[in-house]
């Protein structure tokens, strides 16, 4: 039984190339979108990042790919990344309210994807 305290490393204020305030080179394709996604898991794991939240400005689109990613890491050997070793991602969106109001909405983990339309 573990009882102690746990402690991880997270970002819960992350933007993909969907958000309408992003800056650089935005994957269109699904092809694209994909490799993008893998290289933001190893940018996290470069980080040694526990979790993100993906929180675009009033958009989740991007969050399905980043989340595949995650699911689908490799280690070095060639075999996934164990379920306890992925990185977490959460589903998000960042609001704006009224100037200069703001709010990140950040959603369970596990929260089914397709109730996210």
């Amino acid at each position: 039984m573990d009882n102690g305290a746990h402690f991880f490393k997270c970002d819960f204020q992350v933007h993909s190339p969907r958000d309408i305030n992003w800056r650089g080179r935005r994957p269109v394709s699904n092809d694209e979108r994909k490799e993008y996604a893998k290289e933001f898991i190893q940018a996290c794991r470069t980080r040694n990042l526990d979790a993100v939240a993906i929180t675009d400005h009033h958009d989740l689109g991007f969050f399905p790919y980043i989340k595949e990613a995650s699911r689908n890491e490799l280690e070095q050997d060639g075999t996934n990344v164990s379920e306890k070793e992925q990185i977490v991602i959460f589903p998000g969106m960042e609001l704006t309210l009224a100037v200069p109001c703001q709010a990140i909405v950040v959603f369970d983990a596990e929260f089914p994807v397709e109730l996210l339309e």
